[in-house]
């Protein structure tokens, strides 16, 4: 499958209903363990979501409701194992911009994207360049000048190749005009890890990571959004030093795409639920997640236009290896 072919799904999706497949296991849900697949590591952003909400969905199901993280790939490890998973409503997809950039980015996929249908849209998230709190560098004009002057010395880690760490750096190192060296992970937890131990330089991720910029350990240097962040005001965005960046994250669940129709409103209603719940919001939205609201025809449209941006990126010169 060819990136343009995985492309024609994405513009597709919005627009056509997603098939019931009349092979679907049958039987009331949930029958047993439902488990929500991450395709990172532990300790970022999405494990922290999925985390948060299995709770209030095991009381909503009484059934357990477990997190599997199965990293690896660019995402594609745990995001196949998803696809290929019986379409019963009882193994989900819990993942980010990865989802749309694979099949843009990479030649070949191991799962057809237009297997696995949209459930909800959690929300997005700003991302910002933060470098370690043991570095040199305390401005993003000190970055700047460094990734200038020695071609490849800059370092940013990223939660995996395709991610949207990764597609930020590439989009940073075009708009300054440098060459910068991408080192990518399983997750963001592992890489946040090595970027406070000093291994790289830095990454691009979100507010989850305030605790570690408040104790000293990651110095945010710009936000990489149309405005600064409520909850830190005073790092500047990208524009603001003079740098045309602005880029985020999106969240999402998504389920076998042959789940019987009725199933998948019962799980969106219930991921609306639970996300309601003030004991799983509150960590969600401090992690500094926007929740989008919308049905699943307005995620998947979501999809098609994330897609096609990148795809333009990618047409108009931008090098985003990931292969």
């Amino acid at each position: 499958m060819d990136r343009r072919t995985c492309l024609g799904w994405a513009c597709g999706a919005a627009v056509a209903p997603w098939t019931v497949g009349r092979a679907a296991a049958q039987g009331a849900f949930p029958s047993r363990t439902v488990t929500i697949v991450v395709p990172y590591a532990t300790g970022g952003p999405t494990d922290m979501h999925a985390r948060a909400l299995a709770p209030r969905l095991s009381e909503a199901w009484g059934q357990p409701v477990i997190v599997e993280n199965r990293g690896g790939a660019g995402t594609m490890i745990g995001t196949q194992a998803v696809a290929k998973a019986a379409p019963d409503g009882h193994t989900l997809l819990y993942t980010s911009y990865a989802f749309t950039s694979n099949p843009v980015l990479r030649r070949q996929l191991p799962y057809d994207p237009a297997s696995l249908a949209p459930l909800l849209h959690t929300g997005t998230g700003t991302l910002m360049l933060l470098m370690s709190g043991a570095s040199r560098f305390r401005t993003l004009r000190e970055v700047i000048e460094h990734a200038r002057s020695a071609p490849g010395a800059l370092k940013l880690a990223s939660s995996g190749n395709a991610s949207s760490p990764h597609i930020a750096a590439a989009l940073f190192a075009r708009a300054i005009g440098a060459e910068i060296t991408h080192v990518p992970y399983r997750g963001a937890g592992p890489s946040v890890a090595d970027v406070m131990a000093g291994v790289c330089d830095g990454t691009f991720d979100g507010t989850s990571n305030l605790p570690n910029m408040q104790a000293g350990r990651l110095r945010p240097v710009g936000t990489a959004a149309d405005a600064r962040h409520l909850l830190v005001p005073d790092v500047p965005t990208f524009r603001e030093q003079g740098v045309d960046l602005v880029f985020g994250n999106w969240y999402g669940f998504f389920a076998p795409g042959a789940t019987p129709e009725p199933v998948q409103r019962r799980i969106e209603a219930d991921l609306r639920a639970a996300l309601a719940d003030p004991k799983a919001r509150e960590p969600i939205v401090r992690s500094g997640l926007r929740l989008a609201e919308g049905s699943r025809t307005d995620f998947a449209a979501f999809l098609k236009r994330e897609a096609a941006r990148l795809q333009g990126l990618v047409d108009s010169g931008a090098t985003i290896s990931v292969d």
